[in-house]
């Protein structure tokens, strides 16, 4: 639902921690021109780049092993991180760098008890937070870099 809100035809995401790469799938379909697909494990990697080729989308998108956004110099329209809390707060300054002015930071997957801890990190590193989505115990926000 985030990304809908996000993604406009012609961005450029980065999907950090991308797992199975729903989410750099997803921003593909919408209209992203280009799509970086990044993970710490091989085997989500491997997974990643199946279903990426699976959805036929693999002229947008390109998954590497990496570790968050360790040595990523290009700028994004929108990053996508649907991972612990406690990794989201170890990124958003890096976030903040590569995120063009006007650009959004999307953080899900935190729970209700790590909601403030992430917000504050997230306003400390230049983002505001334009929309904060829930779902059970999930937070999600949109944050968009100003």
């Amino acid at each position: 639902q985030a990304l809908e809100k996000t993604v406009k035809k012609g961005d450029a995401v980065i999907d950090v921690g991308t797992g199975s790469g729903v989410l750099s799938i997803a921003a593909a379909l919408l209209g992203a021109r280009k799509v970086l697909s990044l993970d710490l494990d091989p085997v989500a990697v491997k997974a990643a780049r199946i279903n990426v080729k699976l959805n036929k989308v693999q002229s947008a998108v390109s998954v590497f092993q990496n570790n968050l956004l360790d040595g990523i110099e290009e700028e994004a329209d929108v990053i996508v991180a649907n991972i612990l809390a406690e990794v989201i707060l170890r990124f958003t300054d890096d976030a903040a760098k590569i995120v063009k002015k006007g650009g959004y930071f999307v953080t899900s997957g935190i729970i209700n008890t790590k909601k403030e801890e992430v917000r504050a990190s997230l306003e400390s590193s230049g983002f505001k937070i334009v929309e904060t989505m829930q779902m059970e115990d999930w937070i999600a926000f949109i944050a968009k870099k100003i």
